[in-house]
């Protein structure tokens, strides 16, 4: 009879982020596992050019972009959509499983991971659980209803994609601010986002950002329809529900297993990214994971890892961004289009830090402080209105430096 294999490390998840990671420990020696469906990857899926290292850039398709509030800028940025199948090919390079995992046993060197099936356990001296950000109760969701068109759609003005567009697109029952009908609370403010997915096809997308009570699918597809002059469902390849849960801050967990890419948070309040965030700390990770494998007890190994997903410096700066995304819901459709006027009225490097997770937080609180003084005196109340104590400690100690 021969014992189980030891593991170095079980990567639970077999999307974009569990295979960056899985790919990273394969290149740095670790013997690596990944456990999951191999369910197709539908998402849409985009970068910033700049984000996305030589070896992981595989886009579909790449193009400038127009940010729109009550003036229209184009943003000095490249942008791309990935081409799933290719970068899936990328990452696909560590040993899989195909399994659905029951639960994960700890012990104190070591953790099993029961499958369903064939093979059965597998034990791994760290496990990383990479399966996405999960919607819970209570936890905020970004919410779009999209279509997949031939060809750019008439009436968007410009040439390229869009990366978001706040003019109200109708004035209705279910425009913008206009009250919703059962809880008598306004209807947030919606963007419109477009991007080219290569070979002829695009990608129109009506979004609202995250709100615990967010909008239903039909009132973001009377939207859309209203921006684009008729309702094209019915003349799209695909159409997209998309449902992405925003958890403030960073998860707390303390045990033996490491949360890695949306699982733990990842993804930007402001713009519900995470992939290109996910393949930027594989590598990180991956080495943290090497240093931590020699220590005796499977918490502590986790413990160690967890910095690495989460450095000190990059929770500053995840808490400067839920401070922005609270004041950006508490915004009117009007103040929300001044706001990202100012924003992206800043030069590119300081405007595109802030929409990285993995930003300096003096940095981050840079931006928040510039655009707060760029903005009028009624929107910069606004934007101090939610706990203004905070916002005038961070403002005074910026203006001392």
């Amino acid at each position: 009879m021969t014992s189980t294999p030891i593991h170095d490390v079980v990567v639970l998840g077999d999307g974009p982020a569990g295979l960056a990671l899985a790919a990273a420990c394969h290149r740095g020696g670790l013997d690596t596992v990944v456990v999951g469906r191999d369910a197709a990857w539908t998402a849409t899926y985009a970068a910033w050019l700049d984000e996305v290292s030589p070896r992981e850039a595989v886009f579909a398709s790449t193009m400038t972009m127009d940010a729109v509030g009550h003036r229209r800028s184009t943003l000095g940025r490249r942008y791309g959509v990935l081409h799933s199948g290719a970068l899936r090919h990328v990452l696909d390079v560590a040993p899989r499983v195909r399994a659905d995992v029951t639960v994960v046993d700890h012990l104190r060197d070591a953790s099993v991971v029961r499958c369903d099936g064939s093979p059965g356990d597998l034990r791994a001296r760290l496990v990383v659980d990479a399966r996405g950000a999960r919607a819970e109760p209570g936890v905020p969701l970004q919410t779009a209803y999209g279509l997949v068109l031939d060809g750019r759609p008439d009436g968007i003005p410009g040439e390229g994609g869009v990366l978001m567009d706040w003019q109200t697109p109708l004035t209705g029952a279910a425009g913008q601010g206009d009250e919703g009908p059962a809880a008598g609370r306004p209807l947030p403010p919606t963007f419109l986002y477009v991007v080219d997915l290569g070979n002829g096809r695009w990608l129109v997308e009506e979004t609202a950002l995250a709100h615990r009570h967010p909008l239903p699918f039909d009132v973001l597809r009377q939207r859309l329809a209203a921006r684009l002059g008729a309702d094209l469902t019915n003349r799209a390849r695909a159409v997209e529900h998309v449902s992405i849960p925003l958890r403030a801050g960073v998860p707390t967990s303390a045990g033996p297993t490491v949360l890695f890419g949306a699982a733990a948070g990842y993804v930007h309040p402001a713009t519900g990214y995470s992939v290109a965030a996910s393949l930027t700390a594989a590598d990180r990770v991956a080495r943290a994971i090497t240093a931590a494998l020699p220590l005796g007890e499977a918490s502590d190994r986790a413990a160690m890892v967890r910095s690495a997903v989460w450095p000190v410096g990059h929770v500053r700066a995840r808490a400067l961004h839920d401070y922005g995304l609270a004041a950006l819901l508490r915004l009117s459709a009007s103040e929300i289009q001044t706001f990202f006027d100012a924003f992206f009225a800043l030069p590119t490097d300081q405007w595109s830090t802030y929409l990285r997770i993995d930003a300096d937080a003096r940095a981050v609180a840079g931006v928040m402080a510039k655009v707060f003084g760029a903005s009028p005196w009624r929107l910069r109340g606004r934007l101090a209105a939610g706990s203004p104590r905070p916002f005038l400690h961070l403002t005074r100690g910026l203006l001392r430096r």
